[in-house]
């Protein structure tokens, strides 16, 4: 009993580890996800997603000035890697003022600095 135990909870820390939504910078690249930065200019610590989602619970995992703080309400520039706008919300449930980072291009945030919760791809 106590061997399934420890093998159902190995598996559970995998299955875990990998859906978490943070990534690598490169990783991010690769794989075409949207990218936020602790810093302006793309600077500090960033955090990388693949699917919209709240901040709430995120945190910056990359090298630098930021490292393991919270995303939401932590953000000064992102990257977006992916083939479509990304808008990044000022509140949770994509809801209030915004910014778009445009496919492939990258920004310091102006309406979002350090005031945002939330963000999803156009189409």
């Amino acid at each position: 009993m106590r061997k399934r135990i420890a093998v159902a909870s190995a598996v559970l820390a995998v299955s875990a580890a990998c859906f978490t939504t943070p990534a690598s910078a490169s990783t991010c690249s690769e794989n075409y996800g949207f990218e936020l930065y602790y810093n302006s200019n793309e600077g500090g610590s960033s955090a990388c997603f693949f699917v919209a989602q709240n901040f709430a619970g995120e945190v910056f995992t990359g090298a630098g000035a930021g490292k393991g703080q919270a995303v939401k309400n932590n953000a000064a520039s992102a990257d977006n890697w992916g083939g479509r706008t990304a808008r990044v919300f000022y509140n949770s449930n994509y809801a209030g003022v915004y910014d778009d980072v445009k496919a492939h291009g990258w920004r310091n945030l102006s309406n979002t600095y350090n005031q945002n919760a939330s963000w999803e791809w156009l189409n």
